[in-house]
């Protein structure tokens, strides 16, 4: 599915999009099932969260909504960072070691998925 021109960062047709890109690129968890929220502030219809589940075997998925159950991280930032990234401005990890994206909770999920959107 190709992304359409106005899909917005945490839309439902971003997170197909990103998931089939996920899929095409062999973007592949192997190890224990993790899901990492994505909180971003300062969007124009307010907060958004978005979640990313590394599932065993399974390319990641993007999913609407914080994930169920719990999260095992959450990595926040800012719409206008979020869509830089999106437009390939940027780089999730260099966002995270610049301390522009913060994290909470376990970092071997973040970690991981850094690892794979490196792919």
């Amino acid at each position: 599915m190709s992304e359409p021109a106005d899909a917005a960062v945490g839309s439902a047709a971003w997170l197909e999009a990103r998931s089939d890109a996920a899929r095409a690129a062999g973007q592949v968890h192997a190890g224990p099932g993790w899901t990492i929220d994505v909180v971003v502030s300062g969007g124009p219809d307010g907060p958004l969260t978005y979640h990313v589940a590394l599932e065993d075997g399974a390319p990641l998925a993007y999913r609407s909504g914080a994930a169920p159950g719990g999260a095992s991280a959450t990595l926040e930032q800012t719409f206008a960072d979020a869509n830089a990234l999106d437009r390939g401005d940027g780089r999730l990890a260099v966002a995270y070691m610049r301390g522009e994206t913060k994290t909470k909770g376990a970092t071997r999920p973040v970690y991981e998925l850094l690892r794979l959107l490196a792919r």
